[in-house]
């Protein structure tokens, strides 16, 4: 004999639109929040590790072993095992990297170069206008 399930079978009804759409805005906010609490820690990290984090960076570019950089010699076998010569920095990896700096040191100097640009403009126009003429006092 077949047993029948004790519990009636629930139908569940189809969402309306706008509920759908809540359901919807419900979770995307949820997700929201997550991430913002997960970009909050990564941020927080970041602040309180900085100086550490800038030097390995400016490290591991400077001075990095990469695959690039490392030459093995399959005629060097020593017990079985074999050894990896590094190549030295050549001058174009150099300019690779002074290439890849170029617009940090950019974004630092430009304020610089701004602010003393417009200091020697204010002192050329305001020397124009004063009394004292430098110019006409050489004879």
């Amino acid at each position: 004999m077949q047993q029948r399930n004790q519990h009636p079978k629930v139908q569940n009804n189809p969402l309306s639109p706008i509920e759908q759409f809540l359901a919807y805005k419900v979770n995307i906010e949820a997700m929201c929040r997550e991430q913002e609490k997960k970009l909050g820690e990564d941020f927080a990290y970041i602040r309180d590790n900085a100086p550490e984090l800038l030097l390995s960076g400016i490290s591991s570019l400077l001075f990095s072993s990469g695959k690039s950089a490392k030459k093995t010699d399959t005629a060097m076998v020593d017990r079985g095992k074999r050894e990896e010569l590094t190549v030295p920095f050549a001058a174009s990896d150099y300019l690779a990297i002074a290439r890849n700096l170029l617009p940090v040191v950019w974004s630092i100097i430009q304020p610089m170069l701004i602010t003393w640009g417009i200091n020697k403009a204010i002192s050329l126009i305001s020397g124009l206008f004063s009394g004292n003429k430098k110019a006409s006092s050489r004879k």
